[in-house]
């Protein structure tokens, strides 16, 4: 069960380090392609700002100017295109249906979002007009910080036109939209290609990166979350997991098991007479010794303190005869200390069977065995006491 959660929790482990990787490489290109593109509008912006400054300053005449405006406005792949004098009247633009009408009428036509976002938050008492002399750049989209669907650009230019008699001043305007759906898409396009590409190589790393930690760590991991650190046995919540899973598959095919918990007799006057460090090397050497004692099949754990827990395979009469050999095995086993002497250990033990009143029911076995536990104790220790339960008697068939 343990190994089985770890092994989900890796797998899942490595789905996220590829997903979030793949994900990160994916942002970071976009980001880069979007820097690039904002670049290339820039530079798109700059380019038909020069090509029309001939125009603008080179005396010719208003209709060379529009177009020039218009083939400009096509070659650079711009949405559309305008230069305003300083009264705010249209003087050319890539919309033939735009010369020569005011700039505020101009932003009340429909169509015409983008370039109302560019004069927004202009003064309302001055108008539209009192931002023309502004070099102005804004992303206008339901999502301006990613870019937008439009970037409107305003830029200052000199004006000298043959006909500037006409009143169209010295100065002018140049305003332009780009459509960012080409460039978005192609970001997109180029997030999504980065973001297939960069998932298979980081899904292959976090596979051999999984593989190593199976191979060397899940070993470590399972030992650690499983075995008892000081005594080297099962702990508690794993030998209770592990009971339930032998309990109920003995139960399908009929195998009697009976259940054992054991106290280390007089164990905290051990620990007085001898210090905390010898009371360890006893748990270790009662571990030990239970360990040995039945069949590979047996499970063994401690419940904590000096309380240990056997859940053996075997009809009551053959598990209280194994585990009294064991207890008067360790009897004359006592601990040698480091200093020379010796800890004489003993045991008293309660078991409890299926054959009883508990049946395979782990609580109920635990409760029977620990009745009888309590009776060897009363006793006067050092002995195994077996009680078989039925309703609310108790038999001693063993003592």
């Amino acid at each position: 069960m343990l190994k089985g959660r770890i092994n989900r929790q890796l797998w899942l482990l490595v789905a996220l380090t590829g997903a979030v990787g793949s994900a990160l490489m994916a942002l970071l290109a976009g980001a880069l392609v979007l820097s690039y593109n904002a670049r290339e509008i820039e530079r798109s912006a700059s380019n038909l700002e020069r090509i029309l400054s001939v125009s603008m300053t080179g005396y010719r005449p208003l209709h060379d100017l529009q177009r020039d405006l218009q083939r400009a406005t096509v070659n650079q792949g711009l949405e559309s295109a305008l230069v305003v004098d300083t009264r705010g009247v249209v003087l050319v633009a890539s919309n033939n249906a735009l010369v020569n009408l005011p700039l505020p009428h101009v932003l009340q036509l429909a169509g015409e979002q983008p370039l109302r976002a560019l004069f927004a938050d202009c003064p309302s008492k001055d108008g539209v007009v009192s931002c023309l002399n502004q070099d102005r750049r804004v992303f206008v989209g339901p999502l301006p910080w990613l870019g937008g669907d439009f970037l409107v650009t305003m830029r200052q230019s000199p004006l000298a036109l043959e006909d500037r008699g006409g009143g169209f001043g010295d100065r002018a305007t140049l305003i332009t939209v780009v459509n960012l759906d080409t460039q978005r898409n192609e970001a997109l396009t180029f997030v999504l290609l980065v973001f297939i590409a960069g998932t298979l190589p980081l899904i292959f790393g976090s596979l051999g990166l999984l593989l190593m930690l199976r191979r060397h760590l899940l070993p470590e991991l399972l030992n650690m979350a499983q075995i008892d650190a000081l005594s080297g046995i099962f702990n508690r919540r794993t030998f209770m997991e592990t009971a339930r899973e032998v309990l109920a598959k003995a139960q399908q095919v009929g195998v009697p098991c009976s259940m054992a918990l054991i106290d280390v007799d007089h164990f905290k006057a051990i620990n007085d007479n001898n210090g905390h460090e010898v009371g360890d090397q006893v748990i270790r050497h009662v571990s030990k010794f239970l360990a040995g004692a039945g069949r590979s099949s047996d499970l063994v754990g401690r419940l904590g303190g000096d309380e240990f827990i056997i859940l053996l395979q075997n009809p009551r009469e053959r598990a209280v005869q194994m585990l009294d050999r064991t207890r008067q095995q360790l009897q004359v086993s006592p601990l040698r200390k480091d200093d020379g002497g010796v800890v004489e250990v003993e045991l008293s033990v309660g078991v409890a069977s299926t054959a009883g009143a508990s049946g395979y029911d782990l609580e109920l076995l635990m409760a029977a065995a620990d009745a009888a536990l309590y009776v060897a104790k009363d006793r006067g220790r050092h002995q195994v006491v077996c009680l078989e339960m039925e309703g609310t008697q108790l038999q001693v068939p063993f003592a």
